[in-house]
């Protein structure tokens, strides 16, 4: 895997992209929905900082560095963060419940229901946050569960039906995403 240092914009000295779930899905995740993040950038919208990336043609491992963002003490901490069409996530879970998504050498599986994110103070349901772990091999019975985490956040209103992939290594990761 290459080196996970560059970004796709550039952040000042001693600032890290580590956004809330709330700034995910109202901040970036609405925007891209809205078709708001494909031109020239609007005050206020920041959703094309996320890229668009095939990710179910990629194992967790081989992410572009295009997608990945350095946070924590000196930045040594990588979180991939990209938007996923529906319909490639679909495709990637075949005839299934959607509990399973196909990868390269692998697959994500479901670890739990899905969860609604709320707004600050309890105000309104905002999306859904779906849990996924890694599993390298195709069959179940055979696969190794790896480390390797992602959160699928789908909004409330789904107006392209765009989704945001996080994907993490949870080793020594303090991740304020697992309230």
């Amino acid at each position: 895997m290459e080196e996970p240092k560059a970004m796709p914009f550039r952040l000042p000295p001693g600032c890290r992209f580590y956004p809330a779930e709330e700034e995910l899905l109202h901040d970036y995740l609405a925007g891209k929905n809205a078709g708001a993040g494909g031109g020239a950038r609007s005050e206020g919208n920041f959703s094309d900082h996320i890229r668009e990336l095939e990710l179910y043609k990629h194992d967790p491992f081989d992410l572009p560095s295009s997608a990945c963002y350095a946070y924590g003490s000196g930045g040594r901490k990588t979180h991939w963060f990209c938007y996923v069409g529906n319909a490639a996530a679909a495709a990637a879970a075949g005839r299934g419940s959607g509990a399973k998504r196909r990868a390269k050498s692998g697959f994500w599986r479901r670890k739990v229901r899905s969860k609604a994110v709320v707004g600050r103070g309890g105000k309104g349901d905002l999306g859904t946050r779906t849990t996924f772990v890694f599993y390298l091999g195709n069959s179940s019975k055979t696969a190794v569960k790896t480390d390797w985490i992602l959160y699928e956040y789908a909004p409330i209103e789904r107006i392209k039906e765009i989704k945001l992939g996080l994907v993490a290594f949870s080793i020594g990761i303090v991740n304020h995403l697992d309230n």
